[in-house]
């Protein structure tokens, strides 16, 4: 063996005991989340309920599902509804709207939802 190959050999040995040794293997395995959902939610889950109350004027008779609405400032509104509820012309009303469920034809103004009518005395 030569000297060089000699001294090469000492070289290697030694950093390989100065060399930090290898962490130790968790034998715990980490948990994990396994579950997947199958399918989408049937509803959305982030629905958020933007209600309001608009006082206004009924502009025609109706038992629904359509109702038409003039606030004081001009706004009208296009109410719709399954309730049934019977609103007459010129009656004023306080109206509790939540954003449309359903897309419905009800003519002109912004159609919402009717979710309560309160007349006004």
């Amino acid at each position: 063996m030569t000297t060089k190959r000699a001294l090469f050999l000492v070289m290697v040995a030694g950093l390989t005991a100065c060399a930090a040794p290898a962490p130790a293997q968790d034998a715990t395995p980490q948990p994990t989340i396994s579950v997947e959902p199958d399918r989408p939610p049937l509803d959305p889950t982030d629905r958020i309920k933007d209600t309001s109350w608009v006082v206004g004027t009924v502009t025609a008779d109706s038992s629904g599902p359509c109702y038409h609405l003039t606030t004081d400032d001009g706004t009208r509104y296009a109410l719709h509804s399954t309730d049934g509820t019977k609103l007459v012309k010129g009656v004023r009303m306080r109206i509790r709207t939540e954003h449309a469920k359903v897309p419905a034809d009800c003519g002109a103004g912004k159609l919402v939802e009717m979710v309560a009518a309160e007349p006004l005395r």
